[in-house]
């Protein structure tokens, strides 16, 4: 086999690129970091937000002062955790029962791909959803969203690569179908599970149509929607004060509008970011096993 000649100035102008890519990637959650721990003047002096030549916690304290923040946050972690939870074992079971080899299977197949492509709308959606008594109701957030087509998808083509041999050797043993099910499959398939637990999670955590269109209960609002309302109020600050500066005291600096805003988001952001470390191990092989096989 030829060996491949080194290009080195190729080689260079990659690393350039990509270095200068994660740059500009990671500069707007830089400039959130940054924004929400400076002084109201720094603020107004920096053109670029790099470093701060003083750490302030003036904006957070006046976020977890206010409390408003709370409310939603404790929605949007409840409905990622249950709808994480619901959707992953729901996925899976039906995963495992397409994976299978039974009459019509393909008719099946080819009408849950048709999800994919073809919806009822929003209108249908919430006549739906008002039948079901869904609106303003925490399970609207759930319900919806608890079968993902396309992690279906691959947890089937994981689950039908599966070792037939050990499956027939466990019912040999005596296992029943959910017993292989949940005792050999489930373990054996930890890593494209927590990876799809993982994207489940980042669906739930980023809900916010739902909350737009079907929700109108202020206790029952999700984080994204209240960020939203709140970077788009343009006119007045977080707090409900004018837009200049606001929450200023002897010897501290003040707390202003962007600075509020800055300090939401990064709050809005860390907890989903913080899962990521722990199930970073299992991304690679975990999409490769249902993306290459089949």
């Amino acid at each position: 086999m030829a060996k491949l000649k080194a290009n080195r100035p190729l080689d260079y102008a990659l690393v350039i690129f990509f270095a200068l890519l994660s740059i500009i990637t990671l500069y707007p959650f830089w400039h959130c970091l940054v924004g929400s721990l400076i002084s109201y003047g720094e603020y107004m002096q920096s053109t670029l937000l790099l470093w701060p030549k003083e750490f302030t916690l003036d904006s957070y304290r006046f976020v977890f002062d206010q409390g408003k923040i709370f409310s939603p946050m404790k929605v949007t972690a409840l409905i990622t955790v249950v709808g994480t939870a619901v959707n992953l074992m729901i996925t899976s079971l039906m995963a495992y029962g397409m994976s299978k080899s039974y009459p019509g299977d393909k008719l099946v197949s080819y009408l849950v791909v048709l999800t994919m492509f073809v919806s009822a709308g929003l209108i249908p959606n919430y006549m739906l959803f008002r039948n079901l008594k869904l609106l303003n109701n925490i399970w609207v957030y759930i319900v919806p969203s608890m079968i993902n087509t396309f992690y279906l998808i691959i947890l089937r083509t994981n689950f039908a690569n599966f070792s037939k041999e050990v499956e027939e050797a466990a019912i040999i043993d005596g296992c029943s179908e959910f017993g292989v099910f949940f005792r050999i499959v489930l373990p054996l398939s930890k890593p494209i599970l927590a990876t799809i637990a993982l994207f489940t999670a980042v669906d739930y955590w980023n809900t916010y149509a739902a909350s737009v269109y079907y929700v109108t209960d202020a206790g029952k609002k999700t984080l994204q929607d209240y960020l939203y309302m709140l970077l788009s109020d343009n006119a007045t600050n977080a707090g409900g004060m004018g837009a200049s500066a606001v929450g200023a005291t002897a010897g501290k600096s003040a707390v202003f509008s962007e600075n509020i805003k800055l300090a939401n988001t990064m709050i809005a952001i860390l907890p989903i970011m913080l899962v990521y470390p722990f199930l970073q191990k299992y991304f690679t092989s975990g999409i490769m096993v249902g993306a290459v096989k089949g």
